[in-house]
């Protein structure tokens, strides 16, 4: 095979405006990348056994909602807290908008055969302590520990078959080595925002798995972008050694991952410290996964596909690197 003098010019990337001269080697620190992240997830596989499960909202475990708006002045949360703590109620209580509206979505962990009787013992709560025309019960939701559970098992359903079409699509636009690396990818951010919210304690509810759904849309997103790039390297350079190709590739596509995971993390920074105490938790995970998709991407995908390709693919042969002019 006749070697092919390359300029260095041909090695250099643009991140940002700044010139890289050389390919930066992720595929090197692959096994350091697996070490990080599976200890992240045994962290939190620990934590969930250590804590019994995880800390289920009321969307999943049963409970009673109810959106309520005070007239009194100067009221405060705590002091709604209190009313709850007094009366041996474990309630969670948030402000719904604005703080100055004095508007409150409680909700209260109940039993199961648990009535409309529930509702009439929290709002009597209510108006006793402030009076009834202080006190305007916007809207109230009961739901049922079975209906909970129920919910719950159609969330995980649902988890599992977006992640079947994830590795379904990558098949039919690149391989099956390819969607091995991007389910591998998926997964793994699915399980390090579930770690986060055990060492976090964050309950898992309806807006959590709403940001779940949306790292796994994003996650497959950025790995597209590598594995288009990386496809298009080989077709151009087929002699090539396909872990320079793969570095390569992550380091030509690495301007534009940054740049886009820090204008998500930028909105998501926004909301979580602007959105209120309902939409906290969310914007939270919001921000784990994007840091970790991204580092997925990087780390994971590429580094999965290339491992599968050496172990499985027949026609895998290793090539050295035509060393530069």
């Amino acid at each position: 095979m006749n070697q092919v003098n390359k300029s260095p010019a041909q090695d250099e990337m643009h991140i940002g405006g700044i010139v890289i001269e050389k390919v930066i080697p992720f595929l090197k620190t692959k096994w350091l990348a697996f070490v990080l992240s599976g200890s992240i997830i045994v962290g939190g596989a620990i934590g969930f056994v250590k804590n019994g499960g995880f800390d289920l909202g009321i969307d999943f475990k049963g409970g009673l909602k109810i959106e309520t708006k005070i007239s009194q002045p100067n009221i405060t949360i705590n002091e709604i807290r209190k009313i709850f703590s007094d009366a041996k109620t474990e309630a969670d209580v948030n402000t719904v908008g604005n703080a100055s509206d004095q508007q409150f979505l409680i909700t209260v962990a109940v039993t199961e055969g648990t009535t409309a009787a529930e509702t009439t013992k929290v709002n009597n709560l209510l108006f006793n302590s402030f009076g009834k025309a202080k006190v305007e019960i916007k809207s109230s939701e009961l739901v049922e520990p079975k209906m909970g559970k129920s919910f719950a098992g159609r969330a995980l359903y649902l988890l599992v078959i977006v992640s079947a079409l994830i590795v379904l699509y990558i098949i039919i636009r690149f391989d099956f080595y390819y969607s091995v690396g991007a389910l591998v990818a998926t997964l793994h951010d699915l399980f390090i925002m579930l770690a986060f919210s055990v060492f976090f304690r964050i309950p898992i509810d309806i807006t959590i798995i709403a940001a779940l759904l949306t790292i796994m849309g994003y996650s497959i997103n950025d790995t597209i972008v590598v594995y288009d790039r990386i496809r298009e390297l080989v077709g151009l350079n087929k002699d090539e050694d396909l872990e320079y190709v793969m570095n390569k590739s992550i380091t030509q596509t690495l301007s534009r991952t940054i740049i886009t995971v820090l204008t998500v993390v930028f909105v998501a920074t926004a909301i979580y410290v602007w959105g209120g105490s309902v939409l906290k938790n969310f914007a939270l995970l919001l921000i784990v996964g994007l840091i970790s998709g991204t580092y997925s991407s990087i780390f994971m995908s590429a580094p999965v596909v290339y491992i599968t390709k050496k172990a499985f693919d027949k026609n895998f042969k290793e090539k050295k690197k035509v060393a530069t002019a």
